[in-house]
């Protein structure tokens, strides 16, 4: 059952907050939420550890009330409608924008008035009431989101508008004697085209040529940089990043221009490649005999 009235009737499990009240950020001074947690409909779900029906309490396996819902039954089922699924149903209906239409507040009960699928030309495809079906229930959902009972707000009328195009809940109308509109669901951000893909959009042909994709080698040791990377990759590896950063920091530091010895400070042995500039032992056994010559010419 997905009638989110229902989930306004005890308190919220996961934000504790009291019976007829939204649900908040935190249990102390926390934001309200323009949508109910999934864990306050855990009566409107079976429970998966202890198979309690809908609308019984969870048990203990010795078949006692239980202190507390169980942890599973406190997120959504795997066929439990979620903000995806309403898009993905409002597809399938061929529909542009969904309309419902609410009112409630001055000491009436919040009510849902019509919930209307429209198509990108104006028509009407279907109409409802509330707890008239799945689909109509979750498109009333941000209602109760955001006024739950309508207790303590002074008289609210509008509608709530959901834009399949650009996937974003309007809501505006008039509560008192002012206007309100304010975006319940933002639009998500369209994330910019990476430079190797080609722009087709406006290419008439039957089959548009793609053109292949840049090579970019890294700065470092000249390899080819995969084409999943970043557009802003610059090496190979994060061995070569490091590499290459290590490099920039000898440089401004102006240790870039010393060389290390050709020979051992403590064994005149030759200095293997690859060392430190600042290295004056060709080992970790050197600068340690090295260190204890020191100290016992001090003693």
């Amino acid at each position: 059952m997905s009638d989110r009235r229902l989930w306004l009737d005890e308190v919220c499990p996961d934000c504790r907050a009291a019976p007829g009240l939204r649900c908040q950020t935190d249990s102390y001074k926390g934001k309200p939420l323009l949508w109910l947690h999934a864990a306050r409909g855990w009566r409107q779900r079976p429970c998966p550890a202890c198979k309690a029906a809908t609308g019984e309490a969870c048990t203990t396996p010795a078949g006692r009330l239980a202190g507390r819902p169980h942890t599973a039954r406190l997120r959504y089922g795997r066929r439990e409608p979620t903000t995806e699924w309403v898009w993905e149903e409002l597809e399938r209906w061929q529909a542009a924008i969904a309309i419902v239409r609410f009112s409630g507040g001055s000491g009436k009960p919040g009510s849902i008035a019509a919930v209307t699928l429209e198509d990108a030309a104006g028509h009407e495809l279907t109409r409802w009431s509330s707890g008239e079906g799945l689909l109509p229930d979750e498109l009333a959902a941000p209602v109760w989101g955001r006024y739950a009972l309508f207790r303590g707000h002074p008289r609210i009328a509008g509608m709530v508008l959901w834009d399949v195009a650009d996937r974003e809940v309007v809501s505006s109308g008039t509560r008192g004697e002012q206007q309100f509109s304010e975006v319940l669901v933002p639009r998500p951000r369209a994330r910019a085209p990476l430079p190797w893909h080609s722009d087709t959009s406006r290419d008439t042909s039957s089959a548009a040529e793609v053109p292949p994709l840049a090579a970019r080698v890294c700065e470092r040791c000249g390899k080819a940089i995969s084409p999943e990377a970043r557009a802003e990759a610059r090496y190979c590896s994060k061995l070569c990043r490091q590499a290459a950063s290590r490099a920039r920091l000898r440089e401004r530091s102006g240790r870039a221009g010393l060389r290390a010895p050709e020979r051992c400070a403590h064994c005149s042995g030759p200095m293997p490649a690859r060392l430190r500039p600042e290295a004056l032992y060709c080992s970790k056994r050197c600068r340690q005999a090295a260190s204890r010559a020191r100290l016992r010419s001090r003693a």
